[in-house]
């Protein structure tokens, strides 16, 4: 679908990510391309997660904005971003019959499966782990090729994507696979309850509600589960509800989140922030390409009492496909029985985020996180998203919303965040480090002047950095290390802001000790 140029210009504000260079691929007579990131710690026969661009933007976007190469580092996978094809408008597409591009034929099915056998070959990347997902026209992309591609790809996430009508007739999986879906509500690009009468002109397409039921039959997936997740930012104007679809016929799952009152957007980048839509897709993509846990009979993600009930009442009288039936002789017997007691206890968990005692943190399972002393945030917990700090506020991801007006501080046991800065926007003052660092979000209530201070107020050397945007998409607006009419070096930032618009204040000091309390004092005028 069209992409909003407002959504463009956040994504492409990012100050932090290098560029890498487009890769060629040969395919069906035209220069494909894609980027690729390898982490340097990768395990054997890794995975591979594939990430599609929207319409009109170009694959470093995504590169860049939303925490995907930070992810394959934590977790040992690799991610590719390949390019679409440019149309006559000079915009990046995918090929899923538009009518703008009916005069061309793009075999985008063949590229991204042909790519996909590529890298498998190159990096030993395991089969059963091939994953796609996608924005906007990238996400109508993932359910084309969850209909065309079920034998390549084993799990699919689609953000704010549809499924044109042709497709949606026409759809026929080799294979179904897992989906997990997200979509706005209140979405005006592509809209939530379709276009069947093609009045935006991108042609007739399905709205939310019947993809996902046509999924959820394909599936075979009866029961349904819905949770309202926490509204973790009251000010994002959106809520989040998760639809999870399940079968007793399969161990396919289909999960929706309803991004209610929300965009075209991707969740934690740009839009809700509620929820971290990468960290939600890895994952969905990591839970569908584990081997289920010996034992765990009844999937509560250890061998108990209860999983010897369950084996127990199959005993001699199960054949076939029985949960009980642990060794796979076909039926439920003595050995199954003492499989269980011998298992007892066996922890099934998948890795998380494990806090060490030095505030840093590491994606490691739960008995090893135990074992150097961590505190374990729960299975496939991120360590994009979870704070390790003893101290209120010490990442951007647990930034205190504030106001105009004063906030008491204190940065005595925060650590220092690793994002990066520009002292050459500081005017005049220079930066030390930005040790011990917490963070404040503020979205501005004037479009002039923001004066942000901590001028006489501190009790030690304090830095003031300003970004505009989010923590997985920010822009660094200004800085100041020492406000020219301030003693003992505190800090005194003025910049020029738009109404409505987000911003990001990170708060440190200038040396590794440099620590303390005070009072953070904004101001806007027009």
């Amino acid at each position: 679908m069209k992409l909003l140029v407002a959504m463009v210009l956040s994504c492409l504000a990012v100050a932090t990510v290098a560029h890498a260079q487009n890769i060629s691929f040969p395919h069906d007579g035209l220069d494909r391309e894609y980027l690729i990131h390898v982490p340097n710690e990768l395990p054997e026969s890794p995975g591979l997660v594939m990430v599609l661009h929207g319409y009109g933007m170009i694959n470093s976007h995504f590169e860049e904005c939303c925490g995907w190469l930070e992810l394959a580092d934590e977790r040992g996978f690799i991610v590719a971003f390949p390019n679409g094809t440019v149309d006559t408008l000079n915009r990046r597409f995918w090929d899923v019959d538009y009518p703008i591009h009916q005069e061309v034929e793009i075999d985008d099915d063949g590229f991204l499966r042909e790519l996909a056998f590529h890298l498998q070959d190159l990096y030993g990347i395991n089969p059963d782990k091939i994953f796609v997902t996608g924005f906007s026209n990238g996400g109508d992309m993932s359910y084309q090729l969850a209909c065309r591609e079920s034998e390549t790809f084993m799990a699919y996430a689609p953000v704010t994507g549809t499924m044109m009508d042709s497709l949606f007739t026409s759809c026929a999986p080799a294979v179904p696979r897992p989906i997990l879906a997200m979509n706005g509500t209140s979405d005006n690009v592509v809209l939530y309850n379709g276009d069947m009468d093609n009045a935006t002109g991108w042609g007739p397409y399905r709205s939310v509600p019947e993809i996902i039921a046509f999924w959820a039959k394909v599936m075979q997936a009866t029961d349904m589960t819905q949770v309202s997740l926490p509204n973790v930012n009251p000010n994002d104007g959106s809520t989040v509800r998760l639809d999870i679809y399940s079968s007793l016929k399969n161990e396919l799952e289909l999960w929706f989140y309803a991004i209610v009152g929300g965009g075209h957007e991707w969740p934690g980048a740009w839009g809700n922030m509620d929820i971290n839509a990468s960290v939600e897709i890895s994952n969905f993509f990591e839970r569908n390409s584990k081997l289920p846990c010996i034992g765990d009979v009844d999937g509560s993600g250890e061998v108990s009492v209860n999983d010897l009930l369950l084996v127990l009442g199959e005993f001699s009288t199960c054949k076939g496909d029985c949960g009980g039936d642990l060794d796979g002789d076909g039926d439920v017997d003595v050995e199954d029985v003492l499989a269980v007691i011998e298992l007892w206890g066996t922890a099934c968990e998948l890795s998380g985020a494990c806090c060490l005692i030095n505030g840093n943190c590491q994606y490691i399972e739960s008995v090893e996180c135990e074992n150097i002393g961590g505190e374990w945030n729960g299975s496939l917990s991120s360590c994009l998203t979870s704070s390790c700090s003893s101290s209120a506020y010490d990442e951007c991801q647990g930034a205190m919303t504030v106001m105009n007006g004063q906030a008491i501080f204190s940065t005595v046991d925060a650590t220092t965040s690793a994002d990066a800065y520009d002292e050459e926007l500081c005017e005049g003052a220079w930066l030390g480090g930005v040790y011990n660092d917490i963070w404040f979000a503020y979205e501005a209530t004037c479009s002039g002047s923001l004066v942000i201070s901590t001028c006489d107020s501190a009790t030690f050397d304090t830095d003031l950095v300003l970004y505009r945007g989010n923590c997985l998409n920010m822009v660094q607006v200004a800085c100041n290390g020492d406000g020219s009419t301030c003693s003992d070096n505190t800090s005194l930032l003025e910049a020029e802001v738009t109404s409505g618009t987000s911003y990001l204040i990170r708060l440190g000091g200038w040396g590794g000790n440099s620590s303390g309390a005070g009072t953070l004092s904004i101001s806007c005028e027009p």
